[in-house]
């Protein structure tokens, strides 16, 4: 049975919400860290996959990343791959990091456990934001992930349906010697989609300032929520007692 191409608001609302609580927590990982071995990792595609002739990947994006992920790239476009324990992300963005849809694109994502003798294939599916959200759109894949901890991994992501009419597919296979799921708290780049998140959260749930009246806002992700705080000093707080800060349901 093929997988739906898209999931309902509140089916979203619903999955977002029960991995954090759950899935997050039973990780265990509480530490700060931006992306993955540090973050902001970027790895081009090294060949697209109808054709035989290479194209020039994307210059190195910023090391900090919107979503606390790796980038990868093609020629007109960067892909930011977030890894956590129990499922895998990826934003599409422009050749200016401009956010853009990922409705139309499909991907399958292939790696090797090291508990297991053969390859998994993983298909990846749309998640829609509810009408009036401010967060970008993405495709996700769940799957445990957490094996890979620590380890040596090459991990093939193929992509079709790229709004590039020259290369509408593409390969990457990334290679890390150390394999890191993003931090439970991570700090993460603040964008300018995000002067509406900001709007309507309004004050620092740690200092009770209003953001922006402090200096510059600081973006964080508990879990797989943004929240956002009135500086760096108010980080510290969060990883202390993060479920405190995770939205409650049917809020």
């Amino acid at each position: 049975m093929s997988m739906q191409r898209s999931i309902s608001s509140a089916k979203a609302r619903a999955l977002l919400f029960g991995v954090a609580v759950c899935a997050w927590i039973l990780s265990g990982s509480t530490a700060l860290g931006q992306g993955h071995g540090g973050g902001g990792r970027h790895n081009s595609a090294d060949k697209p996959a109808d054709s035989e002739s290479k194209y020039t990947p994307l210059p190195a994006p910023p090391p900090v990343t919107p979503h606390g992920g790796d980038y990868i790239s093609t020629q007109k476009n960067y892909y930011e791959v977030v890894y956590m324990p129990f499922q895998t992300r990826i934003y599409l963005f422009d050749s200016n990091l401009k956010p853009l849809s990922a409705q139309d694109v499909h991907v399958q994502m292939s790696l090797q456990l090291p508990t297991e003798n053969a390859q998994r294939q993983i298909p990846f599916q749309f998640v829609a934001m509810p009408k009036g959200a401010t967060e970008q759109d993405y495709v996700v894949a769940v799957f445990d992930i957490r094996p890979l901890q620590d380890k040596e991994a090459n991990i093939t992501f193929e992509f079709s349906g790229l709004s590039d009419r020259r290369f509408p597919t593409a390969s990457f296979t990334p290679h890390y010697a150390r394999f890191s799921v993003r931090p439970y708290v991570s700090k993460v780049l603040l964008t300018e989609a995000d002067r509406d998140g900001i709007a309507r959260q309004r004050v620092c749930p740690v200092s009770g300032a209003p953001l922006g009246s402090r200096g510059p806002v600081t973006k964080l992700y508990v879990a797989e929520f943004p929240l956002y705080v009135a500086g760096d000093d108010c980080i510290e707080a969060v990883k202390a007692s993060p479920a405190r800060f995770l939205p409650q349901p049917g809020r």
